[in-house]
């Protein structure tokens, strides 16, 4: 990774705060580094903008920020205000849930693993659970393990426990930038329609997924490309008419708790840059067109004649991109052993198989594992925590640590941490693990 060397300092209306702002911590109060002709190149061959020194209204002063409205940053948000924080929620869509909603990735993956007794069980609980159970109760899931969701349904419990729960929401804006004194983060930049406004905070979460804000504060990071997919759902499928002649069999994706309603996954093109723009305006195109163009095969297929395209995923299927170096390296050797962790927030579990040790071991015999707080807490910046599938883990892990259930998990213990940090008044960094896995507790989390 390299650090962004063009650095600026900023002062915020409202108060003589005055931060460094950028992914470096050299910034000294009173200095600027800017190029004298903004015309000129600054940046290789890069042209570059001076863009002109401005006051920025400070929106709020809260206890905690969550950036990013995914599995992760819901449970987070709900996690730390019922904790008694005053919580921000920052989401750039017009809903939460993510990729779980958003993005059609409909399964709730992993509710269950294999136990020390070697026996099924569901590892899921806390907030997510209560997620899950709710989405049941409205007979907006279907099956017991792994259960699948309406994104619909989804995106209406979360802004209800959002609602319930106190949180203060942002919609319709993106967290664009960091504001730094040393090494400890005060807040975030946020951007919208309303303009550029600044949320200060005791503590902000990373919820990103692309791990945005721990990028701005010069955390150190792995990057993982990995396949970018686009899912939709298709209409009509109990209209099919099997017995038609010249009728055959056609890949049309798997059921939702809509009568006749599929949704359809897609691989995707491997090793993809999930945080490179143009990229993933390229493969939006490509996308559309191969979803378009297959629906149409499959129309044109006897008996599936009334088969048709209900949607497009909002979200583009990026799996993997930056992964935060924290103080612990979640590895694979650790899901595969039982370890037990003194400072675990919570288990999550499998949904496929894994190559351990030379050999493939399938879903049905992968232990359930440990989540360690320290996975979640950066090496360098005070009082961030990072949740969901930005997280530290080796990346043989790819697969377990970026569904929705592992998001779930971390954001439900980062949520907690923060809300007990500024009702303790201490930094996450040093939290009283104990007091910590009681509040997890309290929240209905399972710590095994």
């Amino acid at each position: 990774m390299e650090r962004r060397s063009f650095l600026t300092q900023l002062v915020l209306t409202g108060g003589a705060l005055s931060l460094g702002v950028g992914c470096g911590r050299e910034i000294q109060p009173g200095t600027q580094k800017i190029a004298a002709d903004p015309e000129s190149p600054v940046l290789g061959d890069k042209k570059m903008i001076l863009e002109p020194a401005r006051q920025i209204p400070v929106l709020a002063e809260t206890d905690v920020l969550v950036i990013g409205g995914g599995p992760a940053g819901a449970a987070a948000a709900i996690a730390a205000s019922r904790a008694g924080a005053e919580t921000y929620l920052v989401e750039r869509y017009n809903h939460l849930g993510g990729l779980w909603t958003g993005g059609l990735v409909l399964p709730l993956l992993s509710t269950h693993a294999i136990d020390r007794q070697k026996k099924a069980r569901q590892v899921i609980f806390g907030i997510g659970g209560e997620m899950s159970q709710r989405l049941k109760d409205l007979g907006m899931s279907i099956s017991e393990v792994n259960p699948v969701i309406d994104p619909e349904a989804g995106k209406y419990v979360l802004d209800e426990m959002i609602r319930e729960s106190g949180v203060k929401m942002l919609y319709h804006t993106f967290g664009s930038q960091v504001i730094m004194e040393g090494n400890t983060l005060r807040g975030v930049f946020i951007e919208s329609k309303s303009g550029r406004m600044a949320v200060l905070a005791k503590v902000v979460i990373d919820c990103t997924g692309d791990g945005d804000i721990f990028h701005w504060a010069g955390e150190p990071y792995d990057v993982m490309k990995y396949h970018i997919g686009l899912v939709h759902r298709l209409g009509n499928i109990d209209r099919i008419d099997t017995g038609k002649t010249g009728y055959v069999k056609m890949d049309v994706g798997s059921p939702t708790p809509l009568p006749g309603v599929n949704w359809v996954n897609m691989h995707g093109q491997d090793d993809q840059d999930g945080v490179d723009m143009l990229n993933l305006s390229r493969l939006q195109m490509e996308y559309r067109r191969e979803i378009w163009e297959n629906v149409q095969k499959i129309r044109k297929t006897p008996g599936h004649e009334q088969v048709f395209l209900l949607d497009t995923a909002s979200q583009l299927g990026v799996r993997m991109s930056r992964m935060v170096e924290a103080e612990y390296k979640l590895t694979l050797e650790d899901t595969m052993t039982y370890r037990s962790f003194d400072d675990v927030i919570g288990i999550s579990g499998a949904w496929t198989s894994m190559l351990y040790k030379g050999k493939r071991v399938s879903s049905q015999e992968r232990p359930l594992w440990q989540i360690p707080y320290r996975s979640l807490l950066p090496k360098k910046t005070e009082n961030l925590l990072v949740a969901g599938r930005c997280f530290c883990f080796e990346r043989e892990l790819a697969e377990d640590t970026r569904i929705i259930g592992t998001c779930l998990i971390t954001g439900h213990g980062a949520g907690a941490a923060a809300g007990l940090a500024v009702k303790e008044k201490q930094s996450v960094r040093d939290l009283d693990i104990a007091k910590l896995k009681q509040l997890l507790l309290q929240q209905k989390a399972w710590l095994g």
